[in-house]
């Protein structure tokens, strides 16, 4: 890597600190007035300083800013690493020593292909850990309300469901199973009053649910199988299999947060229902890389195509460039959630799209 190189690299990451600090710090002031009564009941609630909590509530919501927003910012960096270059006529030198305009693009390219793995690692390791912690709102940093429960099957057919939650006790309130013909012989239905989810461990009632004051308080008659364990007249152990707590309690957007690894476990039993918008995503963390790459190699050349015309005038053209990407790329994604294109066609559509007008504009840069 030559001297030229390592200046633009320096002056990429320059660009792209000072881009990612100023939209962060814009979402986070506007959020943080949108919230602030929140912030300030919790506070009350918790006995805990204002700024301790601002500082935890946001400090996990970094890694979804940044999963969010790292694409968008790539595109500016290098928008405003070139543009500054043809402001401060760093350009001409460079052509004149007989430097192809294409080869200005490497160091750029490579910074992208960096900040790009930076987003994939934020996504796989990152967010996955921090998952339950954005999910909760603002006004419940220690997650002592009640949220509410999302049905689940089990691979058995047995369908579980229940009103609201408490995170820290892992217990749900009016909890119901719904038991299949082929489990214990006729179709039974069971509800508890609360049900607490007892983690796998080597102690006999556990890997399911501890289920009190049930209705009814007796198995039919005909009762015969061992996945739900009589303990006491109105009292029982339901065992389970992939209908946890957190399975329940999880919110409609966890697919965002949810690694690689965990959406193939869950495409694997899911239910037909639930199938094509896990396909749909499961596409697109292999997709969503390669996006960010086209956007930005279409915005570098579309600087370059014409490097007299106006510089704010180019930077309006990124912005729209980036603007009708965007929409593209969510418009392939609803209609692959919604079933009218095939999951992988849903995600690549936006690559075969703007793949070849990517080198249309690469091909029109002015060397």
């Amino acid at each position: 890597m030559t001297r030229i190189d390592r200046y633009l690299l320096r002056t990429f990451l320059k660009a792209w600190g000072i881009c990612f600090t100023s939209l962060v710090s814009l979402y986070v002031v506007i959020d943080l007035f949108n919230k602030i009564d929140e912030f300030l009941a919790a506070a009350e609630a918790t006995r805990m300083s204002l700024p301790s909590i601002i500082a935890a509530y946001y400090g996990v919501q970094l890694a979804a800013i940044f999963d969010r927003l790292y694409g968008v910012i790539v595109l500016l960096a290098a928008m405003f690493t070139l543009a500054w270059m043809l402001r401060n006529n760093e350009l001409l030198p460079l052509l004149s020593a007989g430097v192809p305009t294409r080869r200005i693009l490497y160091p750029i390219l490579v910074g992208s292909l960096g900040l790009t793995c930076l987003g994939v690692i934020n996504r796989e390791v990152v967010l996955p850990r921090v998952a339950e912690r954005i999910e909760k709102p603002a006004s419940d940093p220690l997650g002592r309300e009640a949220i509410p429960v999302q049905g689940a099957y089990e691979p058995n057919g047995i369908l579980i469901a229940g009103h609201f939650a408490r995170r820290t006790e892992e217990i749900v309130e009016n909890f119901t199973c719904t038991f299949p013909e082929r489990i214990g012989g006729v179709l039974f239905n069971l509800t508890a009053r609360e049900a607490r989810y007892v983690p796998p461990s080597d102690d006999p009632l556990s890997g399911g649910w501890l289920l009190t004051e049930t209705k009814p308080a007796r198995l039919p008659n005909s009762w015969h199988s061992d996945v739900l364990e009589v303990l006491d007249d109105g009292k029982f152990f339901l065992r389970t299999e992939r209908v946890t707590f957190d399975r329940l309690v999880r919110q409609r957007g966890w697919l965002q947060y949810a690694s690689t690894a965990r959406l193939l476990k869950e495409l694997d039993g899911a239910g037909v229902g639930r199938m094509t918008p896990l396909a749909v995503q499961l596409h697109l963390r292999f997709v969503v890389p390669f996006l960010v790459l086209l956007m930005t190699w279409m915005g570098a050349a579309l600087l370059l195509r014409d490097q007299n015309r106006n510089v704010f005038l180019n930077a309006g053209l990124c912005f729209v460039l980036a603007g009708v990407f965007y929409a593209v790329c969510y418009a392939a994604r609803y209609l692959g959630d919604s079933e009218y294109l095939p999951p992988m066609l849903a995600a690549w559509l936006p690559v075969f799209l703007f793949g070849p007008a990517a080198f249309v504009l690469h091909e029109g840069i002015h060397t």
